[in-house]
């Protein structure tokens, strides 16, 4: 086989349309597999680590090997760039929690705080409202 006779499929373009048919708030890979719900911690540097606490969604543009500690506490990853192959996917995917990578927009898009379920078998993000407190 020959370059040449290779044909190239676009990629999909992942979370620029909104919303889906099925109400997503977000689309884009689903690079690891499984659902969570949890609170949207978005985080623009490692200067930020110390915001994200256990069960959080972690929504970041990329991560890199310094991200890595945070794949241990978050329940799962929402990130603006990567695809299968990327850091953020890899080290989901050993973490055990799902992950959807190639969100255009995420940390515009989800406000910290937002409690989010993550799909990352079909490559969706629903926003859901907190749970109500009860009164006296």
């Amino acid at each position: 086989m020959r370059w040449a006779d290779v044909e190239l499929i676009p990629e999909p373009s992942a979370g620029t349309e909104g919303r889906d048919p099925a109400g997503a708030v977000l689309t884009g890979i689903g690079a690891s597999p499984g659902t969570a719900r949890g609170t949207a911690r978005t985080v623009h540097s490692v200067d930020e680590f110390s915001a994200v606490t256990p069960g959080d969604v972690l929504v970041c543009r990329t991560t890199d090997p310094a991200w890595t500690p945070l794949f241990g506490i978050a329940a799962a990853v929402i990130t603006e760039t990567g695809g299968m192959l990327s850091h953020a996917a890899i080290v989901a995917r050993e973490q055990g929690i799902p992950a959807v990578l190639g969100v255009a927009g995420a940390l515009t898009r989800v406000t910290d705080g937002t409690t989010l379920v993550v799909d990352g078998t079909h490559g969706t993000v629903h926003a859901k409202p907190a749970s109500p407190v009860a009164g006296p």
